[in-house]
């Protein structure tokens, strides 16, 4: 089978050649991002699999199906870059890695959790400036003292839960899905019984008709003073313009952002800072901010696995047969 591959990191490359030399198949690597532009390079091949955040548009997946393609791969969680109507109107499947590592996520939202609570951005700053006194930062807060709020308690935020609750905090999730054995590490509540409760919000929610702006100007109103907000999850689910009014006025302690709106802009590029958006400018100059390059998925297990999963969806797809991970709407 040939398999063609859009927007391959050179990371990616050794676990695409091992599972080519393991299963026999032939993959093909482009760097560039599925496009109009380039949608023809699919010609002749069987499947494709990309990673994007860039959005497909809709005459791809016709295009796709003209070239004899049967299915879209994606080797990542969120799948917002997709028209599922769109193509399932072209004829084709589609699918995503629900859970390459849920963990890597999970660990890392717990990470900057954690320096967010102790200062440790004012403290880094403080130290390289000369400054080493206790007072260059407010004291810092302990994890078991605290109430967090997940927002989303899948496979990321049920794993982050049970971290939290093994470190000692108070955990509440908001899900419309309910799973009993998670009540083990966590309590389910309504949305604004967790915003008027947890000292820390944070987002591991899918993007979509629900999701998209949801923390704005009336969401941040229910949120309690000196309150942490973090989103490893999608950018949009946060309103930057309301976010930066909450830190101005002093109402949130601070916040932790792997992702934003407007990240297609800038993030995978080496870009001058003074070019950055100004909303992105603002939140890179707060002390109690930290931002990172849509990275917490990145470890080399998660990696592995996005590789390895959508390439055996991709093929499973071409063949006709059913997956577990098969996006359906």
């Amino acid at each position: 089978m040939k398999i063609l591959m859009y927007a391959v990191f050179e990371d990616e490359v050794p676990y695409i050649e091992e599972f080519a030399n393991h299963t026999g198949h032939e993959i093909v690597q482009e760097t560039d991002y599925l496009s109009e532009k380039n949608v023809d390079l699919a010609a002749g091949f069987d499947a494709v699999v990309t990673q994007q955040t860039v959005n497909i548009p809709d005459m791809v997946y016709s295009r796709l199906a003209e070239l004899g393609i049967r299915q879209i791969s994606i080797r990542q969680v969120g799948y917002d870059i997709l028209n599922i109507d769109a193509i399932h109107k072209a004829g084709l499947r589609a699918s995503n890695v629900a859970a390459y590592s849920p963990r890597a996520i999970a660990e890392y939202t717990l990470t900057q959790l954690l320096n967010l609570i102790r200062n440790n951005k004012r403290y880094y700053q403080a130290t390289e400036s000369g400054n080493w006194l206790w007072s260059a930062a407010p004291q810092g807060k302990e994890i078991h003292d605290l109430t967090v709020a997940v927002i989303g308690a899948g496979r990321i935020g049920s794993a982050l839960a049970e971290m939290l609750h093994v470190l000692g905090a108070k955990v509440l999730a908001v899900d419309p899905v309910y799973h009993a054995q998670n009540e083990a590490f966590l309590d389910y509540t309504n949305l604004d019984d967790a915003l008027k409760r947890a000292d820390v919000i944070t987002f591991h929610t899918p993007l979509n008709k629900q999701t998209n702006g949801m923390a704005d100007k009336d969401f941040f109103q229910k949120v309690k003073k000196n309150a942490y907000i973090l989103n490893f999850a999608r950018g949009g689910i946060i309103q930057t313009s309301a976010l930066l009014e909450n830190l101005r006025s002093g109402k949130l302690a601070g916040a932790a952002l792997d992702v934003l709106p407007n990240e297609t802009e800038f993030m995978g590029k080496i870009q001058n800072p003074d070019k950055l958006p100004a909303d992105v400018q603002e939140l890179m100059s707060r002390d109690n901010v930290l931002l990172s390059p849509h990275v917490a998925f990145y470890t080399n297990l998660a990696v592995k696995n996005m590789v390895e999963i959508a390439l055996n969806d991709a093929i499973a797809l071409s063949q006709g047969k059913h997956i577990e991970n098969e996006i359906l709407y």
